[in-house]
């Protein structure tokens, strides 16, 4: 009889709890990241009535025996607070609250009077600082020598403090990346007027084809008349004439490639006998030569200078032109300026007053005062495309008149970007890439790098980069620049139209002063200052600290929690002591209450229905002792 009355009080204990318990979760629903907690009850042990011929008993009751923690995740809401973090999976914040650090899912942080992230308790939310904000005379500012690569290995555990007047200092550039393709095409969509330093082999013709100029191709330049290039040699043909009988000897003075012909031919002598003493004369000269019954052709396999003293023989003169990657004597060139330098040494020997200039991708001849016969002809190893913007200076230019090649194009890529110098100020840099040459399957590009401040020129350097056959960069990987010192590490490709092309990037690491205008967190916990010169600076890392037993640790109220010897230590997860947090950071967002309204209600019902059973167990049983009580009255 004592028994079940006992029963039933441990009933009532039992299901109190559970009510305190469910009540509890309610009571929390709307509170953030609150983890609801399961009441379970246990039997007491119960007394034996007899153990044959089966065991039976007749029970002594509950009783309360745990709260078990429900930490599955609440769902995820919104907020208007850059501070508000809630964990997308498993972990824990870290926070101090006075000398213990405690750690919680309630991600709801402020900034206090400090600039330190508390929750509404005051307590500090753990980070790993790169303790990179430093006291000014106006506020802060940002160590940017700090390196905040890995601060979970490196950082400060400790809590930070956010200012808002931050400022992030000027920093000169040293160091600039730059990656781009320059393509290497054999057509260009807009040819631009090529310059005098550029070698033939990599320049294009008029309409942007390529000349595709190789070493010892040749072309044949001609001034005068009756001069002409055949069967690999200059011929100049002198026509000669029975001398009419006038008292007047006829008198030969000229020269071949420097070697004097002077002869004195008697008065009235036939042609026949006109062209026996000039051939003797050249004989003696070692002077190539074939006649005809008219005329005298003087022949030279390179080089034909014919100057003459009068009229019976007209000046002429033949060059033959050798495209060289190395030029080695004034008949061979490889750019338009050596070229230009050739036509004038040629030009010279019989037209002194004459001049030539580059301009616009051009050749020009400047013809003051004489009348100009000249040819450029085929040899036999010329290129017909090269030979084909020249051929506007194969004409006579009259006196006055400047006679122009056709333009001769370039493949030019542009790319530019800027720096800071240490006071923050920009100055502009321009990379002016030009195809310069190929030589043995080699491309090389020119680079002009200028750089220039407020329209003026601060310094210029120029570096040949050479890729070989297949568009990759061979040499220099970087270039260093002394005014002012940076070092620009190039990533360049030369690839054509049927490769992979890539585009142009360009960055730098200097950074002009900037205004701190708002703080952001990342998903993996980086807290970054972002400042009015788009910078972003990261200052910590919020770690997410996990458990091997989370259902150790102890609640000790406020959303916080306390590591236990049953819980062990907080720690972090790595991999390749690389860090992971383990769960996504939320910004803006809060983690909700795990509590089921409608299971939570359900349950509270269902104890408090238990509760008053158990109230009628204890009310039964005392009627029963008292009708056993009058019994022995």
């Amino acid at each position: 009889m004592t028994t079940s009355f006992y029963n039933g009080i441990s009933g009532l204990k039992s299901f109190q709890n559970g009510i305190d318990v469910w009540g509890n979760n309610i009571a929390n629903i709307n509170t953030p990241s609150f983890k609801q907690t399961l009441p379970e009850f246990e039997d007491i042990f119960s007394q034996a009535l007899s153990y044959q011929p089966i065991t039976s008993d007749i029970g002594l009751g509950s009783c309360f025996d745990a709260n078990a923690m429900d930490l599955s995740e609440g769902s995820i809401i919104n907020t208007d607070n850059t501070f508000d973090l809630a964990l997308d999976n498993k972990g824990w914040f870290g926070v101090k609250y006075g000398n213990e650090t405690y750690y919680t899912r309630n991600g709801s942080f402020t900034k206090d009077k400090n600039g330190f992230l508390v929750n509404d308790k005051g307590a500090y939310l753990i980070v790993a600082n790169a303790n990179n904000l430093k006291p000014s005379n106006d506020g802060y500012i940002i160590n940017t020598s700090v390196n905040t690569d890995n601060l979970i290995k490196t950082g400060t555990f400790s809590p930070i403090s956010l200012p808002d007047n931050v400022t992030l200092p000027a920093v000169a550039t040293t160091k600039i990346d730059i990656k781009a393709n320059l393509d290497n095409t054999q057509k260009l969509i807009y040819p631009k007027p090529a310059n005098k330093d550029l070698y033939f082999s990599a320049l294009y013709d008029k309409n942007g084809n390529a000349l595709n100029m190789v070493d010892n191709q040749s072309f044949a330049y001609t001034l005068g008349e009756n001069i002409t290039y055949k069967n690999s040699l200059f011929q100049k043909e002198i026509c000669i004439n029975d001398d009419k009988k006038d008292g007047k000897d006829l008198i030969y003075d000229f020269s071949v490639n420097g070697k004097e012909i002077k002869a004195d031919i008697p008065d009235g002598s036939t042609k026949e006998e006109i062209i026996n003493i000039l051939t003797n004369k050249l004989t003696q000269a070692g002077i190539q030569y074939e006649t005809t019954p008219n005329s005298i052709i003087i022949e030279s396999p390179n080089n034909l200078i014919i100057k003459s003293n009068n009229d019976l023989v007209k000046n002429a003169a033949g060059f033959k032109f050798t495209y060289k990657d190395k030029p080695q004597n004034p008949y061979e060139f490889n750019t338009m300026q050596s070229l230009a330098d050739n036509l004038q040494n040629a030009l010279d020997t019989l037209y002194p007053d004459v001049s030539t200039s580059i301009e616009n991708g051009q050749i020009i001849i400047n013809n003051p005062d004489n009348t100009i016969y000249s040819q450029f002809l085929p040899t036999d190893n010329t290129n017909e495309a090269f030979l084909n913007n020249l051929e506007p200076l194969s004409h006579t230019i009259t006196p006055g008149i400047s006679a122009k090649s056709l333009e001769f194009s370039a493949n030019v890529k542009s790319f530019g970007g800027y720096i800071y110098e240490s006071d923050g100020s920009k100055d502009d840099i321009s990379f002016e890439f030009a195809k310069k040459e190929i030589v043995n399957n080699n491309t090389i590009w020119q680079a002009n790098i200028n750089i220039t401040k407020d329209n003026k020129t601060i310094s210029t350097q120029s570096v040949d980069f050479t890729f070989n056959k297949d568009g990759v960069l061979l040499s220099p990987k970087s270039v260093k620049l002394t005014n002012p010192p940076v070092t620009i590490n190039t990533d360049l490709t030369s690839f054509t139209g049927t490769h992979e092309k890539v585009s142009y990037s360009f960055t730098q690491n200097g950074v002009s002063k900037g205004y701190l205008k708002s703080y952001t967190i990342d998903q993996i916990g980086n807290i970054f200052a972002n400042f009015s010169n788009e910078k972003s600076i990261k200052l910590a890392t919020i770690p997410v600290y996990h458990f091997i037993n989370e259902q150790g640790l102890e609640n000790i109220g406020d959303s916080l929690f306390k590591q236990t010897s049953n819980s062990n230590k907080a720690i972090l997860y790595e991999n390749n002591g690389e860090y992971i947090p383990g769960a996504n950071i939320h910004s803006h967002a809060l983690e909700s209450s795990n509590v089921n309204f409608a299971k939570a209600m359900t349950e509270l019902i269902i104890n408090q229905k238990a509760f008053s059973a158990a109230a009628k167990t204890v009310t039964t049983s005392d009627q029963m002792i008292q009708k056993a009580i009058n019994m022995i009255r």
